[in-house]
Order: structure tokens, then C-alpha cells, then sequence
């Protein structure tokens, strides 16, 4: 992986986590990405980069709400020892290479965390110890029929899929979602208050421990709703 590649990775991880709003005086606001790797800089003014369309389009967001700069910093400047390193490098890369070439083994386990890296970016309520494995076969359809939204509900069923004549709730109070089944609906309210005294928000009822996974479950069985 070339150094270029390492900034790259990081700066999308630190974007990706994201910033907290700016209030009007937030120290925040002013955001300074200070960085060596030239090579990088250059490459963000040239739209023909297809390589850094994630890292580009993670700062077109970050600059809606932060002013932000990228500035270059040179690197190993008059630091004892870093300069000889430096010009040993460069003498290196004149010398004869070596052709080692990658296994597919070697292949197959840099592929295979590349997707897995990306995988836990685009999904970051991913919780790797996850209840939901230890559920039942049964709760465990309907946890992620909620979660992902492909479910029998009028809102999946007359979006999506064109069935049905509209994607009201009976209650006719809004669409039968998964949210307002689980949080709003008038006619599920007892029930609601049942399994929740509390206010429990939809975080809890679909990511939350094994009991508030089997809680969610249960409730979905007794709307005697086709999940």
C-alpha cells in the first residue's frame, strides 16, 4: 500500500465518522487537514481521479457546515537521522526490483478485508456482537424484516411493490411503517405501553440487547400484523 493510499483510507475514516454540528462561535467550525502526501492534494483538484470520488464527495458534505483546508506540511524536514533515511529510499527505488508476485490467497484476504472495511462504513449501526444471533429463527425474520424495511407492511408493499391502493396505516393516521407501527400508531397504543412503560426509542427496539430484540419481536406478534 503506497503512502498516498494510507492518507487516503484515514482521512475517509475520520470524515466518515463524521463532525458535530457547529454552533456560531464552535471551535469546529474551522476545520485543517494537514497532510505530506502531496501527491494526494494534487490529485483532489482533478476530477478525472476516479479513486478519491468517496473522499471527495465526504468533503463537498463536511464543507456545507465546517470551512475546511487542506494543507500541506513538508515531512522529515532538518529532523536528524529522517533526511539520510530519505535519501536511502530514494537510492533504493533506483535498484533492481524484485518481481514477487501476490498469491491468490494473499489476493483473496486483501479483497476480503477491502469489502469488509467498506461494508462496516456503509453500515454503522453494525453492532458485532449482535443479540439478534442469538434470537430464535422466527424473531429473527421479523427483527430484520424491520430493520431493513422489506416487509409485508402497506408502506413496503404499496411503494415497492405496487400493491395495495395506498400505504395507510388503518388507523389512518399516516403510512404503515415501520416507525409508526412501532412508535405511533394510535391503535397499538396499549400494547405499546405495555411492552414499553418507557419511551424507548427505535434504536433500542431494533439494535438494542437480546431482551429488548425479543421485546420488539413479541409486540410485532401480538399487532397480529403479517410481518
Amino acid at each position: 500500500m503506497f503512502i498516498s493510499d494510507v492518507v487516503i483510507f484515514y482521512m475517509k475514516k475520520i470524515l466518515l465518522q463524521g463532525f458535530p454540528s457547529p454552533g456560531p462561535t464552535a471551535a469546529t467550525k474551522n476545520i485543517v487537514f494537514l497532510t505530506d502526501a502531496l501527491s494526494v492534494l494534487q490529485a483532489l483538484k482533478s476530477s478525472k481521479n476516479k479513486d478519491l470520488n468517496d473522499l471527495t464527495s465526504a468533503l463537498t458534505s463536511l464543507s456545507q457546515t465546517h470551512t475546511i483546508a487542506l494543507q500541506w506540511i513538508p515531512s522529515h524536514c532538518n529532523v536528524f537521522g529522517n533526511e539520510t533515511a530519505d535519501l536511502l529510499a530514494k537510492k533504493a527505488t533506483a535498484l533492481q526490483q524484485n518481481d514477487y508476485t501476490t498469491t491468490y490467497s494473499e489476493a483473496k484476504t486483501i479483497i476480503h478485508a477491502q469489502q469488509h472495511e467498506e461494508w462496516l462504513q456503509e453500515h454503522p449501526n453494525h453492532v458485532q456482537n449482535d443479540a439478534y444471533h442469538a434470537l430464535t429463527r422466527a424473531e429473527q425474520v421479523v427483527i430484520f424484516r424491520l430493520r431493513t424495511g422489506h416487509n409485508r407492511l402497506n408502506h413496503h408493499l404499496y411503494t415497492k411493490l405496487h400493491i395495495g391502493t395506498s400505504d395507510q396505516c388503518t388507523c389512518q393516521t399516516g403510512g404503515q411503517t415501520v416507525i409508526h407501527v412501532l412508535q405511533h400508531c394510535p391503535m397499538y397504543e396499549n400494547l405499546r405501553n405495555l411492552m414499553w412503560p418507557q419511551d424507548t426509542p427505535m434504536a433500542q427496539k431494533l439494535y438494542g440487547s437480546l431482551e429488548d430484540l425479543r421485546r420488539t419481536a413479541t409486540f410485532m406478534s401480538e399487532t397480529g400484523l403479517s410481518i
